[in-house]
């Protein structure tokens, strides 16, 4: 009876090693995207994006010439919740602010350098004769249009962006979290041919002991 049971509970154990290791294949991609060290490294939660804050503050102000525009705001850093002050001129950024890029910021401090002039409000009946500039804030503040010379331009959208910072760090880190998959797989592989191997031998046994 001992020798029936033996080769029984070893391919019981077989079996169930191989019911474990062979789980994560059965969640789907996702969760086995999800359950990689690279996944994981590279999924939204991996990045330090930065957008607009709830409550921006945006403020536009142009130069004294009024030939071009400084867009001013808070930002938030999403990875801890930061704000910040951003600034940037108008007509450098279009392309990038067209294209949804980070746009090339200048210091807030900008405003009392150039001793810039707040932009009028558009539909101002009190706005100084001869302005050429106007500004449309959308209700949210997460948005701007600017009316220039009667020309309606916008709207704009104030950026959201990855920080670059946490991209360097991402790139430089995938090649360690890649090495730490590859050795996860070939560990899990060699315990499946391990269980498959003693399976099969318990299988071989109970067929030579009726």
């Amino acid at each position: 009876m001992g020798n029936i049971r033996e080769p029984d509970r070893l391919r019981q154990f077989a079996a169930c090693v191989l019911a474990v290791s062979l789980t994560p294949l059965a969640t789907g991609c996702d969760t086995m995207r999800e359950s990689t060290i690279t996944g994981r490294l590279w999924d939204s939660g991996g990045v330090n994006r930065c957008m607009p804050a709830s409550k921006p503050n945006l403020k536009l102000y142009r130069t004294s010439d009024s030939k071009d525009v400084l867009v001013t705001y808070d930002e938030l850093r999403e990875k801890n919740d930061s704000i910040r002050r951003r600034a940037f001129f108008f007509r450098s950024n279009v392309r990038r602010l067209e294209d949804r890029k980070r746009p090339r910021f200048v210091s807030p401090e900008k405003v009392m350098e150039l001793k810039l002039v707040p932009v009028a409000e558009a539909g101002n009946t009190n706005a100084p004769a001869g302005e050429v500039i106007f500004g449309a804030i959308s209700g949210d503040s997460q948005q701007f249009t600017l009316i220039w010379f009667g020309t309606d331009l916008g709207p704009y959208a104030l950026p959201v962006y990855v920080d670059r910072g946490s991209e360097v760090r991402r790139a430089l880190l995938t090649p360690l979290a890649t090495t730490g998959d590859v050795i996860v797989v070939v560990v899990v592989v060699a315990v499946v041919a391990g269980a498959i191997f003693a399976y099969s031998y318990a299988s071989g046994r109970s067929s030579w002991n009726p």
